[in-house]
């Protein structure tokens, strides 16, 4: 099965179905990098029949699709993710807030770096903004999260906007050199309170930037897709998600009984 999917996803991505792959060895993946956008248009143009990116279809999409192929394609949350905006360890910057990311996006030298000017977190940050894009502005942005990191690491005046996967998993050695370099900033919410985005300001969504990971599939009957979609979504797959540093979507409560007798 090939699945496109946002280069912002990739480190959950390969997490599940390296998993999934361990499971069930003659399950092959395919995964295709591309930025959101151009995965959506794959999609309705039934290129890519499945995605693993930062917003479901909507209902139009999910109709027009079914119309095409008389398929009907599913979009199933497996977890929060969220953008977060970082800059130098030696920058002078402390915080964002959501006034100042309006205002300085549509700057002509915006101190605003994005992964990709169509990728899932600038969609994220346009939504959340409510932001309307004029069609002949240009957003600042470079081709990944690795050269907005490494933008940033070398001038501390700008501000750059990746997704929490690239860098949410600090019991990986890299990671942990990498936020010895930069630092993460709080975003001033709505009621002037700094919010980081931390796995328990995502879950009560707090934090104002936080989204979706959503696995779309469109197939015929029960296939790789489906397989890998309850996977994800079980027990096992949550169990996954929430060491990479994300919220996992479907909470599973654990009952533990103690007994308190002393052992003979």
């Amino acid at each position: 099965m090939s699945i496109y999917a946002d280069p912002s996803n990739e480190n959950l991505l390969k997490a599940l179905t390296d998993i999934y792959v361990m499971k069930f060895p003659k399950v092959k993946f395919k995964i295709v990098y591309k930025p959101e956008n151009e995965i959506l248009q794959d999609l309705i143009d039934t290129v890519a029949s499945a995605a693993f990116i930062n917003k479901p279809l909507t209902e139009q999409q999910t109709k027009y699709l079914q119309q095409q192929t008389e398929l009907t394609p599913r979009s199933t949350l497996l977890g929060y993710d969220a953008v977060v905006f970082i800059t130098s360890a030696e920058s002078k910057i402390d915080s964002v807030t959501l006034e100042d990311l309006r205002k300085s996006i549509l700057e002509e030298k915006s101190k605003f770096v994005f992964d990709n000017g169509n990728s899932g977190n600038f969609n994220t940050v346009k939504t959340i903004l409510k932001l309307e894009i004029p069609k002949e502005k240009k957003v600042d942005a470079l081709d990944n999260a690795k050269m907005v990191i490494d933008f940033v690491k070398q001038s501390p005046g700008s501000v750059g906007v990746i997704g929490l996967n690239e860098i949410s998993e600090q019991s990986n050695p890299k990671v942990k050199e990498l936020l010895k370099e930069i630092k993460i900033l709080p975003v001033i919410d709505s009621t002037n309170v700094a919010q980081m985005p931390t796995v328990r300001n995502i879950l009560g969504f707090k934090y104002p930037f936080f989204k979706g990971v959503y696995f779309i599939c469109r197939e015929p009957g029960f296939g790789i897709g489906s397989g890998f979609s309850r996977f994800a979504g079980s027990e096992q797959g949550q169990l996954i998600i929430h060491p990479e540093g994300l919220q996992p979507y479907y909470i599973f409560a654990r009952n533990v009984q103690n007994n308190i007798n002393p052992v003979e």
